[in-house]
């Protein structure tokens, strides 16, 4: 799971590993020499690369710690965003439903295969990378909110208040995540 410390972390690293980028690019526009080009590049592309690895990196912990529905749907959404429309995102998809079908309580199980029918018909759209986040958005405001609640089940207002503060602190919790 990412701690708000390894989180600091990533953050400070990465905004180290920019400003190193932003250094050599501006080194290279004031070198004449193609050798000095030349490295000026090079250290830029490990730069990228360690980028790249810390974005990998980041997306794995996200895996692991994605263990409920409604986190592997949200998680899902952002490899949508990342990636569009790559095979590899759509096969992490049904590993995680096959492999580790994350548990729902069991008034919210009825809907898991409503919600798998509605991603399969997804996956064929023709613009699935935007298309897909707004189905899956769809899908967990539906099927993980109060507002599917009957009237006979409703909350009563403070249980809303309470459980939207509680969303509330779990927002701030995964933005300072990123």
């Amino acid at each position: 799971m990412v701690h708000s410390w390894a989180t600091g972390v990533v953050k400070e690293t990465m905004y180290k590993t920019v400003n190193k980028i932003l250094e050599e690019i501006e080194q290279w526009r004031e070198n004449s020499s193609t050798d000095d080009t030349l490295t000026s590049l090079t250290s830029i592309e490990t730069f990228l690369e360690e980028i790249y690895e810390m974005k990998h990196a980041i997306l794995r912990e996200e895996e692991d710690a994605a263990t409920e529905f409604p986190s592997i749907l949200k998680l899902l959404i952002k490899k949508i965003k990342i990636a569009g429309n790559n095979p590899l995102t759509r096969q992490w998809w049904y590993d995680v439903t096959i492999t580790r079908p994350p548990p729902l309580p069991k008034n919210e199980e009825k809907y898991r295969e409503e919600i798998l029918d509605r991603l399969e018909e997804g996956w064929l759209e023709e613009e699935l990378t935007r298309t897909m986040p707004q189905l899956i958005s769809d899908l967990l405001q539906e099927n993980f909110t109060s507002t599917r609640n009957s009237t006979s089940t409703r909350m009563s207002h403070a249980t809303e208040i309470i459980q939207w503060i509680r969303m509330e602190e779990l927002d701030k919790a995964l933005t300072n995540r990123c």
